[in-house]
């Protein structure tokens, strides 16, 4: 009479006990070492892999796949998991870290820059590269720009607008820093950020 086979020491409740004694001893311990934003993802991680090895769903589907198939598959997973831990996400891309307002600014008043450009007519319009670039997104604010790479953009973003607006073109673009009081004075409203001149860009001069 055959035995069962004995199950692998890292299925439940095993498993789980050992993946959050190792979190405790890491992130939360005297001897820590590591924050637990770093060792949490690698515990999802973890349960992810549990899955393609031991769900029965998960190894129906893999296993049905041809051999070259499961390579590029693993390829691609594997690439994206080792960008998670990356810090040069312009290096590694699209293989980079997954987050999304991963710190908290404690900066008071709140600060960004803007393209405000003023046209043939007089109306002032705002130049966004998501509106005038549909297929590109912003992901660096504009003060970590040089002031080459910023009056670049400024004017292509000047010439996309004039292109779509023959009738009413872009004459100068201003950069402007809005700063925004996150804790104004009781008599002081937050509705309406303060705005600065930064740099002015005649585009007249481009046509």
């Amino acid at each position: 009479m055959s035995t069962p086979a004995r199950a692998p020491i890292w299925l439940p409740p095993i498993s789980f006990v050992t993946i959050a004694l190792i979190v405790w001893l890491v992130s939360f311990s005297p001897w820590r070492f590591d924050p637990f934003r770093v060792t949490g993802q690698a515990c999802l991680l973890i349960f992810v892999l549990r899955a393609f090895c031991y769900w029965p769903p998960m190894v129906r589907w893999v296993t049905s796949m041809p051999v070259p198939h499961r390579a590029v598959f693993a390829l691609l997973i594997g690439g994206m998991v080792l960008g998670h831990y990356t810090l040069n996400g312009r290096t590694y891309f699209p293989f980079v870290v997954w987050e999304i307002f991963p710190f908290v600014h404690e900066d008071d008043p709140v600060t960004c820059r803007e393209f405000i450009a003023t046209t043939a007519s007089g109306a002032k319009v705002r130049l966004l590269v998501e509106q005038l670039f549909p297929s590109i997104v912003q992901v660096n604010p504009l003060d970590s720009y040089s002031p080459e790479a910023t009056e670049h953009l400024a004017r292509a973003l000047a010439k996309i607008y004039n292109e779509r607006h023959t009738d009413d073109p872009v004459r100068q673009v201003e950069l402007m820093v809005m700063a925004v009081k996150l804790h104004p004075p009781a008599n002081e409203s937050r509705a309406q950020p303060s705005c600065e001149l930064l740099k002015r860009y005649n585009i007249s001069s481009d046509r």
